[in-house]
């Protein structure tokens, strides 16, 4: 029986660590990977405000100080009321309503001169959420579209939540 904290190359620098609990911290590894899905459709006619999409269960982190990779794919939708149509999305840490959205800028957006479309979307944050949380889809639609939508009973939503540590 061997008992140790951590593993060190002979220059002294740690290529692995054992946290007090007996799981091994191994920076840029994934530590553990949670699936999350749903078959409800959410639909907005809301313009500048993102509503409340698909939101997780709780992801409980290993270590807080760990980083989280969150993969969204869903089928998004939007309907035509003008001479063109879009749809936003994007991933918000916690709830719409109280949470952080952490994608980027006003997009993504998808777009089209034409009628309804239908088109699947993959949204994805390398996050540092400091704990445990969860994570939602927020949508809204553009100003000429009638509607955006995120079409689960269609084709299920999934958000997919790995752990990596540092």
């Amino acid at each position: 029986e061997l008992h140790v904290d951590a593993i060190k190359h002979s220059g002294g620098t740690s290529a692995l660590t054992i946290n007090s609990s007996g799981h091994t911290q191994i920076p840029g590894h994934v530590v553990q990977t949670v699936e999350f899905t749903d078959s409800t459709n959410y639909t907005t006619t809301s313009t500048n405000t993102y509503v409340q999409g698909p939101q997780t269960s709780t992801f409980t982190l290993k270590n807080s100080s760990n980083k989280v990779l969150v993969t969204a794919t869903f089928l998004g939708n939007t309907t035509l009321s003008s001479n063109y149509n879009g749809g936003r999305f994007a991933i918000y840490r916690g709830s719409i309503a109280s949470g952080t959205k952490i994608t980027a800028g006003s997009e993504p957006q998808i777009l089209t001169y034409s009628t309804d479309m239908w088109v699947w979307v993959c949204l994805q944050k390398l996050d540092t959420p400091g704990g445990n949380t969860t994570y939602s889809i927020g949508l809204n639609k553009h100003s000429n579209a009638a509607q955006a939508n995120i079409k689960g009973a269609y084709g299920q939503t999934v958000i997919t939540m790995m752990e990596v540590a540092v």
